[in-house]
């Protein structure tokens, strides 16, 4: 078990590294970018346009991260506008999903205990300690 987390904590900092690396890599120079003036979507675009029409407009194609972002965006804007009295999730699944991973049931409880009020952050635990449960099925 101990080499299993081993192997899952260096290809996790090994992604976190190189996709910090390209982010960094891959930014233009200040100064250099040009930005065309009828290129800038605003909301209501987003919700109308396809991403093959945004393509169009930007003048450039997308990469499938910011197809797969743009489809995101598109479905939490509906989202909003079906639900207007729920407020916009705050990405905090994440927090509840390392605390599910690491600390399993004892997570999930830090998290009903700390974030009773962030259904999020509770939903990630729960699904942490799932993952975790499956792992220890399956070995």
């Amino acid at each position: 078990m101990k080499k299993f987390l081993a192997i899952l904590f260096l290809c996790f900092g090994t992604f976190l590294a190189t996709t910090t690396y390209a982010t960094i890599a891959s930014a233009p120079v200040a100064g250099t970018e040009t930005v065309n003036a009828e290129a800038k979507l605003g909301i209501d675009d987003l919700k109308t346009m396809t991403v093959k029409e945004i393509e169009a407009k930007v003048g450039h194609e997308l990469t499938w991260k910011q197809k797969l972002g743009i489809k995101m965006l598109k479905s939490k804007v509906a989202k909003a506008e079906r639900h207007p009295e729920k407020p916009a999730g705050s990405g905090s699944t994440f927090i509840g999903l390392l605390l599910g991973l690491f600390l399993f049931l004892i997570g999930v409880l830090i998290a009903y205990v700390a974030f009773s009020n962030d259904r999020n952050v509770i939903k990630g635990a729960w699904i942490g300690a799932a993952v975790v449960l499956v792992f220890f099925l399956l070995l």
